[in-house]
Parts: C-alpha cells; sequence; structure tokens
C-alpha cells in the first residue's frame, strides 16, 4: 500500500482496522496546488503539488471518564500508519 497511490478511504479503513482503542475517528485531508509561471504573456513552467495529512483521533474509556489522544502527520507511508495509530491511542 503506497500512500500516494491508495485513495483516501483505504488508508482510513486500514487505520480504523489497526485501532485497539474504545473509539477512533481517522480524517484524510488531501489538497493540491497548481503552479503557474508567466513571462510576456506565455505560459513558462507549470507544476501540480499533492498533500495528504492524516489526523487519529483515539478515546478510551477509563474510571475518571474518558481519555482522547490526538496525533496529525503528513505523508505517512504505509509503514507509519500503525505507529501513528499507536501514538494516538
Amino acid at each position: 500500500m503506497s500512500a500516494r497511490t491508495n485513495k483516501p478511504h483505504e488508508i482510513v479503513e486500514r487505520a480504523l482496522e489497526l485501532s485497539r482503542a474504545d473509539g477512533c475517528v481517522v480524517i484524510a485531508d488531501e489538497q493540491s496546488t497548481a503552479n503557474l509561471r508567466w513571462a510576456g504573456n506565455a505560459l513558462t513552467t507549470n507544476g501540480v503539488t499533492r498533500g495528504r495529512t492524516l489526523t487519529v483521533i483515539a478515546t478510551v474509556d477509563g474510571k475518571e471518564g474518558t481519555a482522547s489522544g490526538v496525533v496529525s502527520r503528513s505523508a505517512v507511508t504505509p509503514e507509519e500508519l500503525e505507529p501513528l495509530v499507536r501514538a494516538a491511542e
């Protein structure tokens, strides 16, 4: 699984599967930007950048109430997905 080739919902589903917390919310936020450079009324260069941020919110029920942890990272690779979920937990 590559973070760039998988659809956001696939990454969210995988993160939810990895969670051991009582409750878990995963948010995938994707952005893209087009950069255009003009000189003398002519387009000289262009490019597109893309980014993805993954936020994991884990909740655990306890005697004193519910505790929560929130971790947000960008450019998460498949190898970094489980450590991200564990950090939130």
